[in-house]
């Protein structure tokens, strides 16, 4: 899974904290393990489009299940919560242990646009380079320019051909 620097990481503080999105509205960003999978489960059961980007999140109810299942094992995972509701996920997968992580980023279509996904990747870029990683990957659709646009906005490029699906990547070393 993920170097032993970043078992450290999950005990500071800073990884847990109050954010007031867009329209003045407060809710908690923090790190999230397996006994938020019911949270979470709950989020992508509500996600609409089901399957919009690389497939996910899964349509098939037990699909859904084992995937969410699956990032919160193998994945160093955060939320976004309003009281006991999830409405926003993001992760990092480890490609290459210690080198190269995926980033997954999925916000409840009835609170995008409203800064969570650009909190939880401010969160994540900040703890793969506490855990020494010298790259983040990701995949996003071409036509989804605001989220291409916040991607930059972190400093992400253009990697590999250009196709309706886009890699880019983040440098941290």
């Amino acid at each position: 899974m993920f170097p032993p620097v970043c078992k450290d990481v999950t005990r500071l503080e800073n990884f847990r904290h109050t954010f007031t999105d867009k329209k003045g509205e407060k809710l908690i960003i923090r790190l999230a393990d397996k006994d938020d999978y019911g949270l979470i489960l709950s989020m992508y059961d509500l996600f609409e489009p089901k399957e919009s980007a690389q497939g996910l999140p899964p349509a098939d109810s037990e699909r859904r299940k084992n995937w969410v299942r699956k990032i919160l094992e193998e994945s160093l995972n955060v939320i976004s919560e309003t009281g006991p509701t999830v409405v926003g996920h993001a992760c990092l997968i480890d490609i290459q242990p210690g080198v190269r992580s995926e980033l997954i980023v999925a916000v409840h279509q009835d609170w995008q646009g409203r800064g969570l996904g650009s909190a939880m990747i401010s969160l994540l870029v900040e703890v793969a380079r506490r855990c020494n990683y010298h790259r983040i990957w990701l995949t996003v659709n071409a036509t989804n320019l605001k989220a291409i646009h916040v991607y930059k906005k972190y400093g992400f490029t253009f990697v590999g051909p250009f196709d309706s699906e886009r890699e880019m990547e983040l440098a941290l070393k």
